[in-house]
């Protein structure tokens, strides 16, 4: 009888196109899982729908919406974007671009210098990303579990309100989470094969992204530490774990050329070494706000509220210190580093209940109760069905933890750091990617319940 039901399964998936029996095999010499072949029509849809869905957010969702305030640029990217079409770089902006990373407003002053200052442009090319991470999570999707995910995860991206959130308005949060979803696509290909060519790709992909914003900087290199000492580990895979270093080698490079010249123009500009951007202290005092219940439970606005209260607080710091606050950026970075310093040292207790807090609101704090209300739900179920996804990888030997370690990294080090929701928009297709297989071992158990 159960063969019966398999069989009878295994005919309806085919009649819809949702099985490939590749898929469901393991490779007979490594006894890895075979992937899913790809269908030009299948990626051309996946992308066309993502693109289509960004089209419709910019044309006619952001308008009609009321969950979120419509201002269209918040954060002067558009400004400073115009800034360098004209010629001006970024004068204006502080000398090092006061916490901000550059890439998000050098696109837009490309686009603004080769085809004026349209901003539809950008919108334009912003619904792209998001049609460009909807084939990303599609194609890591079939190629690691299966066809069917793939086609969940795409469809179910496209669909997600936080990917639809920062479409139509100038926020980098598009831009972060294609090229972050870029750098996790690149981890699967060079997971699968590792050779140079790969691992320098995941490097120069997460050097892009973290020019976009600095945050997610750590990450190939915590995925390069764990990808060998899951080898390291099991002392008969240690030769594999050495053959691996070419490749992560090429990973630590492609990141640090994508990042270096940046790097030395912050040295030459303040004398000092600055990484990327300043900002860590700022984000870490401004946590301990941000993480109080009535901002955490929403009773407050916290970006509004919360903002004030903060500001409030560093400019006293900056009256105590003789000093004034954000007059210059390595100065206030410095300024608030001390604080930082000094409030982790003397109530370590303060830390470890904004963190604990912290591990919640970076998937739901947003800017009212109702949007944060929505984020919360669509978290928690994407969370539900991942767990069911990472037990089911974890009985047919499927790496799934591809996709838990960049939700968890980023989880973690924001909770440490100052955690919002919508810093959470990087990591939703990867875990959309593992909640996708593990609503598709649901509804394969549904089919057989009703055969």
């Amino acid at each position: 009888m159960r063969q019966d039901v398999c069989v009878e399964r295994h005919k309806i998936d085919a009649e819809f196109g949702l099985y490939t029996e590749a898929m469901s095999t393991t490779n007979a010499r490594t006894g890895d899982p075979v992937e899913a072949p790809d269908t030009g029509f299948a990626s051309i849809a996946i992308f066309l729908i993502g693109l289509f869905a960004g089209l419709a957010m910019v044309l006619v969702g952001f308008r009609s919406q009321s969950f979120v305030h419509d201002r269209f640029d918040p954060y002067q990217f558009g400004e400073m974007g115009a800034s360098i079409a004209r010629g001006n770089g970024f004068t204006g902006w502080g000398t090092l671009l006061s916490r901000r990373a550059p890439l998000y407003p050098i696109v837009i002053g490309g686009v603004y210098f080769a085809f004026g200052e349209h901003p539809f442009l950008v919108q334009l090319l912003q619904s792209a990303m998001l049609g460009g991470t909807c084939w990303l999570v599609f194609d890591m999707g079939r190629r690691v579990f299966n066809r069917r995910t793939g086609l969940l995860a795409g469809i179910a991206c496209a669909l997600h309100p936080m990917m639809l959130r920062y479409v139509a308005d100038l926020q980098l949060e598009t831009q972060l989470t294609f090229l972050f979803t870029l750098t996790v696509w690149c981890t699967v290909r060079v997971y699968r094969t590792p050779t140079v060519a790969n691992g320098a790709l995941v490097g120069i992909a997460g050097g892009f992204a973290a020019l976009t914003k600095a945050v997610v900087v750590l990450y190939p290199a915590l995925f390069s530490c764990l990808w060998l000492a899951m080898d390291v580990v099991w002392l008969r895979y240690r030769e594999k774990a050495v053959s691996k270093l070419p490749a992560v080698a090429a990973i630590l490079t492609g990141m640090m050329v994508v990042i270096a010249p940046w790097t030395l123009r912050n040295y030459r500009a303040s004398g000092h070494f600055v990484l990327i951007s300043t900002g860590l202290s700022d984000a870490f005092l401004r946590g301990y706000i941000f993480s109080k219940t009535d901002y955490a439970l929403l009773r407050k606005p916290p970006y509004t509220d919360a903002e004030n209260e903060t500001n409030a607080w560093f400019e006293q710091l900056g009256r105590e210190a003789g000093t004034e606050w954000a007059k210059d950026d390595y100065e206030t970075e410095q300024l608030l580093s001390r604080a930082a310093k000094e409030k982790l040292r003397s109530d370590p207790g303060a830390f470890l209940r904004k963190f604990g807090v912290g591990l919640f609101t970076f998937w739901y704090e947003m800017t009212s109760f109702a949007n944060s209300l929505l984020a919360g739900i669509f978290a928690l179920g994407a969370w539900i069905l991942a767990f069911i996804g990472a037990r089911r990888g974890w009985r047919e030997r499927r790496p799934a933890w591809l996709f838990l370690l960049p939700a968890i990294q980023l989880n973690l080090l924001l909770a440490a750091l100052l955690a919002l929701g919508r810093y959470s928009a990087p990591v939703v297709p990867s875990l959309i990617v593992l909640s996708a297989f593990g609503l598709d071992w649901l509804l394969v158990r549904g089919s057989e319940s009703h055969v």
